[in-house]
């Protein structure tokens, strides 16, 4: 085999990829120093797995990666390829060429190829290994290597010889074995801490599973028992049952006849509340048509009466119209009559005054104007005098007029006024009676709802108070259930006691001869003696164990007594407890002083123990040294504080024994004598309490029994008041509405009366007005005649005074002025009688049309009547008909009533005789109810502990027959059960347990023996492989020494040089020490030689140990660099020499080694930074 080619890419400098053959013989590859020539030594050392970054000269094995250049970049991976030649065989791969190739990336991740398929790393070191190519070979030598052989220390230097021995493999194979005897010895130690605990294990759970075995014996015979019993009390039970269900049917046909007799005379009851209410609704309906009749009878007597009046009214204002309008008429004749007259007078008279005016104009012209002003001024005067006289006489006989109509308004408004005061006093008397009926009436509706309120509290209360009564009826009931079950488990307890149940046969016998007096000095059983919080029960029996049912004595004498009565009786065994030899047992104060320390420590048992102080030597003793835990984590740590020497016993029953081992699990819940005697206490106090809860319980059920009657009889009394209250609610309310009837008709007539005053107080108002306007103009008009009078006669002496001097020429002027005044005062006359004649015509006809006005008014009203007088009459009738029939029929409508009541109160006598009956019955159907739910309980229970201990149907169990009485089987379950019960706690699953034990250290065993005999196998095969590494690394000492004398004396051209063993005693650890005299010096050790002749030395050992153990080819990286010239030519010919059995790659830059080489590959730099590669073959240079 032998180095075929290198391909290298990205590698340190070789940033192209390059490729170098190798041929057989000498390689060499040259360049300048820092040419990167060193780097194809370290490419073949990585490719061939070296994973140290130190020794290919880097930092991190990302370093061989090519780091970049100032002209180029860095690359991302690096890969090596190394092909070999296998022709030969010697890499154990059935190939003739064999490539192996690394890869490695920037990110970290590398990858491994043999002959391009992926690999791993082992698989490349493994075969090369003993090929002279692994990583202790000296296939590869740098400088550095030499200098390390030759400074390392000897032992150090010993791995060049047993690669050279080819003792790696054994190397590894003796570590291996190691490795494996190590893994051995913790196995079998483990096998044997295991088998150290099963065999502690073994006895006592063979002990258990006899136990085991024993109670599944007495199980059995006890299941088939036990579940015969169960059937034949649940059949038992079951007929009683079923007699309970006759009894309870026949009560319950009683009572459905009676409940139907109820319902049948509750239906008639009902019938005959609602035949009264029909009855009360009748006369209600009744009663509001009597009020009707009433109110329509006393309406239409009203309009009778209205209608009467005013016609009675009508007639007589017609009557006095028609005077009035006969007497108008008349005098409007007279008054036309003068009117014509005064007409033609008039006429004559104004003739005659123009002739008068026409003459005195013909004066006037002669006469200055003044006088005839002042003239004219009193003329004036005189017209309006006249005219104020004619405006007095209309005034004076309007008052006339208004005096008449005066007086008759005043007639007609007294009148109006008494018959007011008529209605008025019967209103009051109205109202007073509307307002007593009201107040009886609110006076009952206050009392019935008064009444209403209490039936409804009543009965609210009574619900609550029957609600309440029920409940603690059956709280009552259930009571009596708890009692009878709390007094059943006391008896069996008690039995189970006084029967010394649980106790070991020995132990039976014992105490009940001491209760016999057959043994004297019997104490009792440590159970019996000592007293525990319920709390603490399970760990002080865990912690006592089968000594709770030791024996206490007074002395040995009586302990001797008693074993000697139970040899006697052949009774058993059983332990005794002198009380005059005992002695405590305790845990030193120092020891207490520490774990008292600890949060997990709670007391030392003994401390959580009642008992007389007269037994503080056998409590002591059995509990003086054991220690109470909460927990099995704080028990483990307790344990190691005293040093395993004291048990710790856990709250939940675990223990760590003494010594260290443990026990715990759990079983299935059982009794013990401490748990039995606390729950004995306990249920005997909450018996007590709960008989003592039972009688108040009765006495409270008896009370509200009484209370519930009570409120019953309450509740009826206030349903009949209620009614009675009803009855009269309903007569006053109709006396009520017949007052408010009539009450409402009176109010219409005296709103009709107080109309009409009110119209004729307005119209006497009106004429009041009218006269008082009449009676002050007329007042005005005298002042005023006074004064016009008073005027004209000043006017008239001024005239006579201012004439004096006319006289003469004015008398005939004055005569005619006379004259015409005559004239003209005739005519005013005539004119103001006439205008006085005109407007009394025109009020004579005013008042003749308003009287005939009137007239028709009366006559429209007395025609436009709605009603009749005929009609008002047959609807009198017609009312008054109805009301008194409507009376009759209410007053026969409430004699019905009365004899419905009557029945009704009668039948509700019966009902509730009927119902007190009845809920006799029921009470007795609920007691058989009650005792069958209690017997079906009963049932039930068997039923269930059948379905849950036996998973059994009642029907499945019957097939289990008694195989013998009642009373014989009783007694046979009660003693499997004691017999049970003195096995005490048992383990079943210790059978199957104690088999898996038994097999597991079987097993075990075997294991001991098989890893025995591998311990055997592996410490001779490494003393085989000790020996065959002795009898190797000797003979390849020996014949490298030998080799090496000849070789140094062949480079150095004579002196001598030896290796020497530092331990040849001890040939697998020893080293090698070499010691070299090079020609012309002495024997002396190798650091005191120069450094040529030390590289020279160290080649000559390169070459003995080739010389033993060729390798296929061998890199030597500038080891002849400290050589001389000479040296290097001696050097460069062995190398010549050996290159026929061994390929030599030599990196140098010497010039003896490059004559020397077959081959050579110059490494340059002509870009900076990276490696190029040149190759010249020398042959064919030559």
């Amino acid at each position: 085999m032998f180095l075929k080619r290198l391909e290298v890419m990205g590698f340190k400098s070789f940033a192209d990829r390059i490729g170098i053959d190798f041929v057989p013989g000498v390689t060499a590859v040259v360049g300048p120093n820092g040419s990167g020539k060193s780097n194809v030594t370290d490419a073949i050392r990585w490719v061939l797995g070296e994973q140290s970054a130190k020794s290919l000269r880097g930092g991190k094995m990302e370093d061989v990666i090519f780091a970049g250049s100032d002209s180029r970049k860095p690359l991302n991976f690096a890969e090596v390829t190394l092909v070999l030649d296998n022709t030969d065989g010697r890499v154990p791969l059935d190939y003739s060429e064999v490539s192996v190739t690394r890869r490695v990336f920037r990110s970290g991740e590398s990858a491994y190829l043999l002959n391009k398929q992926n690999c791993r790393l082992k698989d490349i070191t493994d075969l090369f290994m003993d090929s002279g190519l692994g990583k202790e070979a000296f296939s590869i030598i740098s400088q550095g290597r030499v200098d390390e052989i030759l400074n390392s220390k000897a032992e150090e230097r010993r791995s060049i010889f047993e690669e050279a021995a080819g003792v790696l493999k054994y190397k590894q194979r003796k570590k291996k074995a190691e490795l494996k005897l190590n893994e051995t010895d913790e196995n079998l130690n483990r096998v044997l801490d295991i088998l150290h605990e099963l065999d502690g294990r073994m006895e006592p759970l063979q002990i258990q599973a006899s136990a085991a075995r024993d109670y599944l014996d007495m199980s059995a015979e006890l299941k088939d028992a036990d579940i015969a019993l169960l059937a034949f009390d649940a059949n038992r039970l079951k007929q009683e049952l079923e007699q309970l269900g006759k009894d309870a049917a026949e009560q319950s046909a009683k009572e459905q006849e009676l409940a139907a007799e109820i319902g049948r005379k509750e239906e008639t009851v009902s019938s005959l509340r609602k035949k009264i209410a029909e009855l009360d609704s009748g006369i209600d309906a009744e009663q509001s048509s009597l009020i009707e009749a009433s109110s329509e009878t006393e309406k239409w007597e009203g309009r009778k009466l209205l209608m009467s009046e005013k016609k009675h009214n009508a007639d007589r204002q017609a009557s006095q119209l028609k005077e009035n309008l006969d007497a108008e008429m008349a005098e409007n004749q007279v008054l036309a009559e003068k009117h014509q007259e005064q007409l033609k007078l008039l006429d004559a008279r104004k003739a005659e005054q123009q002739k008068i005016k026409n003459a005195i104009r013909q004066l006037e012209e002669q006469l200055s104007r003044t006088p005839a002003d002042i003239e004219n001024e009193i003329e004036s005067f005189k017209s309006l005098y006249i005219e104020l006289m004619n405006e007095q006489a209309t005034v004076r006989n309007e008052l006339k007029n208004i005096d008449l109509q005066e007086r008759q308004l005043s007639e007609s408004t007294s009148r109006i006024a008494l018959q007011q005061q008529d209605f008025s006093a019967e209103l009051e008397k109205l109202e007073k009676e509307k307002e007593e009926a009201e107040n009886k009436y609110d006076t009952i509706k206050e009392l019935l709802e008064e009444k209403r309120r209490l039936y409804r509290e009543t009965e609210n209360s009574y619900l609550q108070i029957k609600g309440a009564f029920d409940k603690k009826q059956n709280m009552l009931f259930q009571a009596y259930q708890s009692q009878k079950q709390l007094e059943s488990r006391i008896d069996t307890l008690q039995e189970l006691e006084a029967d010394f149940s649980g106790f070991f046969q020995g132990v039976r016998e014992v105490l009940q001869a001491r209760e016999k007096g057959q043994l004297t000095g019997i104490v009792g059983a440590v159970a019996e003696i000592a007293q525990v919080d319920q709390n603490y029960a399970k760990a002080i029996e865990t912690a006592l164990g089968a000594s709770s049912q030791h024996i206490v004595v007074q002395n040995e004498d009586d302990a001797r007594k008693a074993i000697q009565f139970l040899r006697e009786k052949r009774a058993g065994r059983s332990t005794f407890l002198p009380m005059t030899v005992m002695k405590p047992r305790t845990i030193p104060e120092h020891t207490l002083s520490s774990i008292r320390q600890h949060p997990a420590f709670i007391k030392v048992a003994f401390e959580l123990v009642d008992y007389d102080p007269a037994y503080n030597m056998i409590i002591e003793n059995l509990l003086g040294n054991v220690i109470i835990a909460e927990d099995l984590k704080g028990a483990t740590a307790i344990a190691k504080l005293t040093g395993n020497r004291f048990r710790v016993v856990t709250l939940e029953g675990d223990i760590v024994n003494a010594g260290g081992s443990m026990t715990g699990g759990a079983n299935k819940t059982q009794a013990s004598f401490f748990t039995r005697k606390a729950e004995l206490e306990q249920l005997l106090v909450q018996s007590k309490e709960l008989a003592q809860t039972i009688a108040v319980a009765e006495k409270t059920v008896q009370k509200e029994q009484s209370e519930v009657h009570t409120t019953e009889r309450r509740l009826n009394d206030l349903r009949s008041e209620g009614e009675k209250y009803r009855d009269l609610e309903s007569e006053r309310a109709m006396t009520l509405r017949e007052i408010n009837a009539v009450l409402n008709t009176t109010k219409e007539r005296f709103k009709v009366f107080q109309a009409e005053q009110k119209n004729k107080g307005s119209d006497l108002d009106a004429v009041t007005v009218r006269k008082e306007t009449a009676s002050s103009r007329l007042d005005e008009i005298t002042s005023e005649l006074d004064g016009t009078s008073a005027r004209i006669e000043e006017l008239t002496q001024f005239k006579q005074q201012n004439e004096s001097a006319r006289d003469a020429v004015l008398v005939k002027f004055a005569d005619h002025k006379s004259q015409l005044a005559v004239m003209k005062e005739r005519v005013n006359q005539l004119t103001d009688s006439e205008a006085e004649l005109l407007v009394r015509k025109e009020k004579s006809d005013r008042k003749l049309k308003e009287i005939q006005s009137e007239l028709e008014w009366l006559q429209s009203e007395e025609a436009a009547k709605v009603y009749s007088d005929e009609e008002i009459v047959a609807e009198i009738s017609k009312w008054s008909s109805k009301k008194q029939m409507g009376m009759q029929k209410i007053s026969e409508l409430k004699e019905l009533r009365i004899q419905n009541q009557s029945q009704l109160t009668e039948l509700e006598e019966e009902l509730k005789e009927y119902q007190r009956l009845h809920k006799g019955f029921v009470e007795a159907i609920r007691i058989c109810e009650v005792k069958a739910t209690r017997l079906d309980v009963q049932v039930q229970n068997l039923i269930g502990q059948l379905e849950n201990n036996y998973e059994l149907t009642l029907e499945q169990a019957t097939q289990f027959e008694l195989a013998d009485e009642e009373d014989v089987v009783r007694k046979k379950v009660k003693l499997l059960k004691q017999s049970i019960e003195e096995l005490g706690p048992v383990n079943i699953g210790s059978i199957e347990e104690f088999e898996h034990v038994a097999e597991r250290h079987n097993f075990l065993t075997e294991q001991r023996n098989d890893l025995n005999e591998a311990k055997e196998t592996l410490r001779t095969v490494i003393r085989e492989m000790d020996e065959e590494m002795t009898t190797r690394f000797d003979e390849t000492f020996h014949a490298i020494r030998s080799h090496f004398q000849r070789v140094f004396k062949e480079l150095f051209g004579g002196g001598s040089a030896d290796l020497v063993l530092t331990n040849p005693q001890d040939m697998l650890a020893t080293g090698v020490e070499i010691i070299a005299q090079p020609p012309g010096k002495k024997l002396q050790a190798l650091s005191l030689l120069s450094g040529g002749e030390r590289a020279l030395t160290a080649i000559a050992l390169l070459f003995a140990i080739l010389n033993i153990r060729p390798v296929p080819f061998c890199i030597l990286d500038e080891v002849e660099a400290a050589l001389d010239e000479s040296n290097v030519v001696r050097y460069s010919q062995y190398l010549k020499k050996f290159s026929e059995d061994t390929q030599f790659i030599v990196i140098t830059h010497r010039k003896g080694t490059m004559e020397g080489a077959d081959v050579l590959y110059g490494i340059t730099m002509q870009e900076s930074g990276i490696s190029k590669l040149v190759s010249v073959k020398l042959q064919e240079q030559l």
